[in-house]
């Protein structure tokens, strides 16, 4: 569990976040004139303003504002306290609260709580985030999580929204477009917090190389394949390749259809002084590219650099085993959820990476083929975007096989 977690949001049901497990400094609206009303109830009990301010330990003038204006804000520290006092069970507020506020921002309208995770919403999300999302620590604001997803096309976009806004509330998002993609980014930290409650990794997967977040491991069939569903959303796609063969001398063509989706992880820190001596003989022949972001990388086939590496007659057993063997634990997880829905796959590492500061990766692919397979991802997982499905749909009322 991340430190960045509070013990506040540790008891109970680890999947669900109450209002009450909020930062007690946390600003709630509540509906109606429901704040009033816990005042006068408050007073009544104690017999008088002063008595009811002791009693909670807040001051006269915080309750006389609640009592004569027409206020609807409260922190979650003074509601717990006048609950507490009154006898109204937490719970009670439940579906009486109207908003959470930051600021002149309302950061979620008509929250949902208790906010469960434990659905095939909340599956996806923890899919989006392992993929083109990410939850990190915003230090310009004392190291408050934040969540950020990146969509490509309006459908991932709406994709997202919705699932958050089904299990959040509606929810308050800052968007920016960049590099033809549109990056959503919510403010508000309790859905950071939650998301890293059930598993999400904080920061950069490639290097800090996590497992599959817990709860999709513990969770029935359904949360599994909507997990797998996100990732596939995301990060997959649908190739293929012309095969020759032969029959009766004849020369015959097939195509291969396969589904694949990669991932890195980043090495510099598994290496020894021979094996980075090594890669950097390698470096010379990798090829650069250049993102729209103006950031360069350096790539090469590792099938090459091993060839590159044996002409040079250097021993490259120790090199040549780890760059074949390394995997992402991340990638490994999805493969044995796969296997377990009967959905055979192999993950083969297909690329070295070197970036602007020094850092090597490891590309690995995860390949989905042979018609079994390719027929069981069809029908048990499936894309969930619209183009991706009905391309798969296509591919394989070509070949015949539905």
């Amino acid at each position: 569990m991340p430190r960045s977690i509070s013990k506040r949001l540790l008891r109970g049901r680890p999947w669900e976040i109450n209002w009450y497990q909020l930062r007690e400094s946390e600003i709630l609206g509540l509906k109606g004139n429901l704040l009033r009303e816990l005042v006068n109830l408050g007073i009544k009990k104690a017999g008088s303003l002063n008595r009811l301010s002791k009693s909670i330990g807040m001051s006269n003038g915080q309750l006389w504002f609640d009592l004569n204006k027409p206020p609807k804000l409260v922190s979650v520290r003074k509601l717990k306290r006048l609950a507490l006092f009154i006898g109204i069970k937490y719970d009670y507020f439940n579906n009486k609260i109207s908003e959470i506020r930051k600021g002149k921002v309302a950061s979620i309208k008509n929250p949902k709580f208790p906010f469960n995770l434990a659905t095939k919403e909340g599956a996806a999300i923890l899919g989006n985030i392992v993929s083109d999302g990410c939850i990190y620590i915003d230090k310009k604001a004392r190291n408050v999580m934040r969540t950020k997803y990146a969509a490509g096309t309006k459908e991932e976009l709406e994709k997202f929204i919705d699932n958050i806004n089904k299990i959040f509330g509606k929810v308050y998002f800052q968007k920016e477009e960049m590099r033809n993609s549109v990056y959503l980014k919510i403010g508000s930290s309790i859905i950071a917090e939650g998301l890293c409650k059930v598993g999400a990794p904080i920061g950069n997967k490639a290097k800090i190389d996590p497992e599959i977040p817990w709860l999709i491991k513990k969770s029935p069939e359904e949360l599994k394949k909507a997990y797998l569903r996100a990732i596939f959303d995301d990060e997959g796609c649908i190739a293929g390749k012309e095969l020759n063969f032969y029959i009766n001398c004849s020369k015959k063509k097939r195509y291969d259809l396969y589904i694949t989706f990669s991932r890195s992880i980043h090495i510099n820190k598994y290496l020894n002084e021979t094996q980075k001596r090594l890669l950097k003989k390698i470096e010379p022949y990798m090829k650069e590219r250049q993102f729209p972001t103006g950031h360069k990388i350096k790539s090469i086939e590792i099938r090459k650099a091993i060839k590159i590496l044996k002409t040079a007659k250097e021993n490259i057993h120790s090199i040549k085993n780890f760059l074949l063997e390394i995997q992402p634990k991340l990638l490994r997880n999805e493969a044995e959820l796969l296997t377990s829905l009967g959905i055979q796959n192999r993950i083969r590492n297909s690329r070295l990476d070197l970036t602007g500061n020094g850092t090597y990766s490891v590309v690995s692919e995860l390949r989905i083929q042979r018609r079994k397979n390719v027929l069981n991802f069809y029908r048990k997982i499936n894309f969930g975007l619209s183009n991706k499905k009905e391309r798969l749909k296509t591919l394989l009322l070509d070949k015949k096989w539905i």
